[in-house]
């Protein structure tokens, strides 16, 4: 308790009264995980409002919520985020900027790395492979690599990249 009333004496006088409760590891922690609950907030939101989500090659959506369920869940997020802006106000917890473009790069580089380890002369950690694979299943999976790089390429902003997957796009019917 002496430790915590030493503190208190050193914190600024012009801070709320509950930020004053915690120190700034406490805030960073504190501020993290609301981070992560407002990240998550807005990622259900916007499946909500897209609506039924896009049925993928390797994922299959079930279960989606009815309208009733759909009100509800946009209305307890409203309230997640009240409670996220309340508490961040009160507690002084800083505003975190993320480099979205840094993030894309460090999702698809971590990505890459889980794509090099499907190639077949890989896979064999998990038993015998047939040796037609390495044909079969290679191309494909340097084909994933590349794109991965081409991702983190464009990502980064190398201008060479950006403008071949700018032609392809303009020259492909799908896009």
């Amino acid at each position: 308790m002496a430790a915590f009333e030493e503190k208190q004496d050193d914190t600024p006088q012009e801070k709320r009264w509950p930020a004053t409760l915690l120190n700034e590891n406490h805030r960073r922690s504190l501020a993290a995980v609301l981070r992560r609950v407002e990240l998550a907030v807005w990622r259900l939101e916007d499946r909500l409002i897209r609506g039924t989500p896009q049925q993928l090659t390797l994922t299959r959506f079930t279960s989606p919520p009815d309208r009733d369920q759909q009100a509800a869940l946009l209305h307890l997020t409203k309230h997640v985020r009240q409670e996220i802006a309340k508490l961040a106000f009160d507690y002084d917890l800083e505003v975190a900027e993320e480099n979205l473009l840094r993030s894309i790069r460090g999702e698809f580089t971590l990505l890459w790395c889980d794509v090099e380890d499907i190639r077949p002369q890989k896979l064999g950690r998990y038993g015998a492979i047939n040796p037609q694979a390495y044909e079969a299943l290679g191309p494909p999976i340097q084909q994933l690599i590349d794109l991965m790089l081409a991702i983190d390429g464009v990502a980064s902003g190398k201008q060479e990249m950006i403008r071949a997957w700018q032609a392809a796009s303009e020259s492909s019917p799908e896009g």
